[in-house]
């Protein structure tokens, strides 16, 4: 893919075991975005920033694991390049660091399946020379990256239906499609009702159990051509895998940012009008 007209190609050092499945989609984003080198352990990233060979403008850390690279390791990189902004590229296992292990300080943390929507917006702002959320300071919270990225929001028209068994979950993302402009009809099952002319679909799961999988084919077929975005528990790569084919156009991982919501919901649109199924390379 070309960089898109006006968007500086921004240098970007990634370092870890980029040929894990997880992590696959994540390097051909980047691939897309900047100029990657790509190195396997920190102390081959020290070197070619000790000697000057490389200014990035982003580093990114593939961890497969928690504690696979010490903070201390991250933290001498971040002193060789202190201008550049520290992203992580996390994996499945890493999801339970913050309760029971000690992730790398004033770093974006970043999980493989959040990281297309995020990656895409957030590096791409950048390197348009844009307002991001990842451009902010490091000592910048959680809820300012967010409150910033609320605020590049834009307006959506057509009629979502949202497929779930709770209430408080239709009702929260009712609100949300209605916020930003789209209305929405809410399918509960057993026995959701019929709906013509919607625009896209929202199926809130659990885990990919074959009574889930189930519902998932029967709205898909139901609601065909409209795209499916499908939300689940923080979902492993097999999982993802199953629900894009029991007809998903595309998986967020729940607990879930708005944001990655409408960005999958968009593309999956952009895809639908443009009479082509949404691609998802997973290796």
């Amino acid at each position: 893919m070309t960089q898109p007209e006006g968007q500086e190609r921004l240098s970007i050092l990634l370092i870890g075991n980029t040929e894990r499945s997880e992590f696959r989609q994540g390097v051909r984003t980047l691939g897309r975005l900047g100029r990657v080198v790509e190195v396997s352990r920190p102390e081959e990233a020290a070197d070619l920033l000790g000697d000057d060979r490389m200014l990035p403008d982003v580093i990114v850390i593939a961890q497969s694991y928690p504690a696979q690279f010490p903070a201390r390791s991250i933290e001498h990189l971040r002193r060789l390049a202190p201008l550049a902004r520290v992203v992580g590229l996390l994996g499945s296992w890493c999801e339970g660091e913050l309760r029971t292990g000690r992730p790398w300080p004033a770093t974006i943390r970043t999980y493989w399946h959040q990281w297309e929507p995020r990656c895409t917006e957030q590096l791409g702002r950048l390197g348009r020379g844009e307002s991001s959320a990842w451009g902010l300071p490091v000592t910048a919270t959680e809820e300012e990256r967010l409150l910033l990225q609320a605020a590049g929001s834009r307006r959506r028209r057509g009629l979502v239906a949202i497929h779930t068994h709770s209430f408080e979950m239709q009702d929260w993302l009712s609100s949300a499609c209605r916020s930003c402009g789209m209305s929405t009809v809410w399918l509960r099952p057993p026995r959701p009702a019929r709906v013509e002319g919607a625009t896209a679909a929202i199926f809130e799961g659990s885990d990919c159990r074959e009574e889930q999988l189930d519902e998932l084919r029967h709205l898909a077929a139901a609601l065909r051509p409209a795209p499916i975005v499908a939300l689940l528990d923080f979902p492993r790569i097999e999982d993802r895998r199953r629900a894009l084919s029991a007809g998903a156009a595309a998986v967020v991982s729940k607990p879930l940012q708005l944001e990655d919501l409408f960005w999958e919901m968009d593309r999956a649109l952009e895809g639908s009008a443009a009479g082509v199924g949404i691609a998802h390379h997973d290796g």
